[in-house]
């Protein structure tokens, strides 16, 4: 029998029943010990177990308020995956939706994090100040800084933080993780993206390596805290985990600049490893690779992924060869914009990295020389070679200025003027292969395509 809905004025109709809804009358719910599914969200009273309606009671202001904070992460949930389903042009998985429902990325996050102050810079927000914006960042598809390291000058250069949701989709999917698969994760930081792994393929199948004892903890008891249990180990994420090898996947949450040894060794035949690539032109990219059957390691880079640089314990900064003040040596023309290596086209600034290694680029704060629009910096890592390049207020004309042993604006133009050639190849059509002393060869298209040497190394 289809029970009737009572209101104030007497019976009404018979309710519409579907599959699964169970009674739609508040004393059928009632005789049934539970609440109906109107006495839940919105609806502000909560039936008793009992089948006299005058037991209906108010729900309390700690009730309400809880029903509230429910509905308020709902929303942001559904904001932020209609964020990230618009960066990554199409919906994001169902696997994935339900990995990001179970593991809800603020409850990862600090009560004061770092945010970008539009200057360069971070600014601190703390939850209890600023709860609004703590609570838009949590729930925004950028990335949001959790531990910085403040230098002598006052200067905060970040040290962890919680990825772009769209990216950490990205990077998932690209993994191609099912139920049961075996994974190692390189950089556990928050713990966040552990706990959506571990969601997905299982907490018994997911090892995740963190070098900071003190994230470590925090990342293992937040994870409890959600109900996941992967493994976190507190070790050197360059040398993996080897007590659980062989692993079907592998996945890093920091860049680096070739893929360190024993994650190769540590994958399984038939495995697959990705993660982000740098160069020391850039940190941009991120590199797909498969061990096959007979252990060829072979692998390609997609766009997309910049992330912060694998640590070493105990790593310092390493020392800069001496100025050889490029500022001096005399001014001549180039053709090249360093808008073209050096501007918004990561592209073109991740196969400047490619073909000219060891090189890195930074802009000039401010206009703090005199008649000049922008000016570029270029350096070498391991000589003392660098270049500087102004672009003229009003003329646009270009100089460029070279010192040191290697002229490495003629290195770079001669780079870009072989990917022009070639067509400006994206992304996708480069690949590399790993040889056993963990050197990378890059190619173009095939392996047989290698790309040209760089001038010097």
């Amino acid at each position: 029998m289809v029970p009737t809905r009572r209101g104030a004025f007497g019976p009404r109709s018979p309710a519409p029943r579907t599959r699964g809804d169970g009674p739609r009358d508040p004393q059928a719910w009632a005789r049934l010990g539970r609440c109906s599914p109107h006495a839940r969200g919105w609806f502000p009273y909560r039936v008793l177990p009992h089948p006299d309606l005058r037991c209906v009671r108010k729900r309390s202001p700690r009730e309400v308020g809880h029903v509230n904070t429910i509905a308020a992460e709902g929303s942001a949930m559904e904001q932020l995956l209609a964020r990230v389903a618009e960066f990554l042009g199409r919906p994001v998985s169902p696997e994935w939706e339900n990995a990001f429902r179970a593991v809800p990325r603020h409850r990862f996050l600090l009560d004061r994090i770092w945010l970008r102050d539009g200057h360069g810079g971070y600014d601190i927000c703390d939850r209890a100040a600023q709860p609004t914006r703590w609570w838009a960042a949590a729930h925004a598809d950028a990335p949001v800084v959790t531990h910085v390291l403040t230098e002598a000058d006052g200067t905060r250069c970040p040290l962890s933080s919680a990825s772009a949701p769209g990216t950490v989709v990205a990077m998932l999917e690209a993994l191609d993780v099912r139920p049961g698969t075996r994974v190692l994760e390189i950089g556990t930081g928050t713990g966040w993206n552990a706990g959506l792994l571990a969601s997905r393929a299982g907490d018994a199948e997911v090892v995740t390596v963190e070098l900071d004892r003190e994230l470590a903890e925090r990342a293992r008891a937040t994870l409890a805290a959600v109900g996941r249990s992967p493994r976190v180990v507190h070790a050197n994420g360059a040398e993996g985990w080897p007590p659980g090898a062989p692993y079907e996947r592998v996945v890093a949450t920091c860049s680096v600049r070739r893929v360190p040894r024993p994650w190769l060794d540590q994958l399984a035949p038939g495995g697959r490893l990705v993660t982000p690539w740098a160069s020391a032109w850039c940190a941009y990219g991120t590199a797909v690779v498969e061990r096959d059957e007979r252990g060829i390691v072979m692998g390609r880079w997609r766009p997309g992924g910049s992330y912060m640089p694998l640590r070493a314990p105990g790593a310092r900064p390493e020392e800069r060869p001496p100025d050889t003040h490029p500022e001096r040596a005399p001014a001549e023309p180039t053709e090249l914009s360093p808008w073209a290596v050096a501007g918004e086209d990561y592209q073109a600034q991740f196969v400047m990295g490619l073909l000219v290694p060891g090189v890195w680029h930074a802009w000039e704060a401010g206009n703090q020389r005199a008649g000049t629009h922008a000016t570029l910096w270029v350096r070498a890592e391991n000589d003392p070679s660098a270049a500087l390049v102004e672009v003229a207020a009003g003329t646009g004309h270009t100089t460029v200025r070279q010192s040191g042993p290697r002229r490495l604006w003629d290195e770079i133009s001669a780079a870009y003027g072989w990917w022009h050639a070639a067509g400006s190849p994206d992304m996708p059509r480069f690949g590399f292969t790993c040889g056993g002393d963990g050197t990378t060869t890059a190619w173009l298209d095939t392996p047989e395509r290698q790309l040209p040497e760089p001038t010097t190394r």
